[in-house]
């Protein structure tokens, strides 16, 4: 007999090494994508934490009654320190800020926000002023000018 081949010893050492290095990739992809999704469920845990302990409101409006300038006294009294980021009048959002934008507010602390009206102020005039922190929670007020 002729026949060459391979004998089993080697045949099941090399069956046994392709299976235990497929094994290896395999458990190193599901850890990595197990790991990925425990960071992504723990960040937005800590979003939603952050965003129930975010509490804000308005205070005070100042218009000169003269121009479209407005400052706005906002109070922060959540347990998270908060920054503004974004102010809607009427839904238009407002892209002029004088001061106090992006400026950390500290728990129990106020905040003048001046800027610019994207929309004509007229005296007698009500209008909807909706305040976005970074977080993303919003704080909507109404205001007759």
């Amino acid at each position: 007999m002729k026949r060459r081949g391979v004998s089993e010893i080697i045949a099941t050492i090399i069956l046994i090494m392709i299976v235990s290095i497929a094994g290896t990739f395999l458990f190193a992809y599901s850890s990595n994508y197990i790991q990925d999704l425990n960071d992504q469920h723990q960040e937005n845990n800590e979003l939603t934490i952050g965003n129930a302990q975010e509490r804000f409101t308005v205070s005070t409006f100042w218009w000169s009654g003269a121009d479209d300038f407005l400052n706005i006294t906002v109070y922060n009294y959540g347990q998270n320190d908060i920054q503004i980021t974004d102010v809607y009048i009427d839904g238009v959002q407002v892209s002029t800020y004088s001061f106090g934008r992006d400026t950390l507010i500290l728990t129990e602390k106020l905040l003048q926000l001046g800027f610019t009206s994207p929309v004509t102020i007229v005296d007698g005039v009500e209008y909807k002023i909706t305040i976005v922190s970074k977080r993303g929670v919003s704080e909507t007020v109404y205001w007759e000018a």
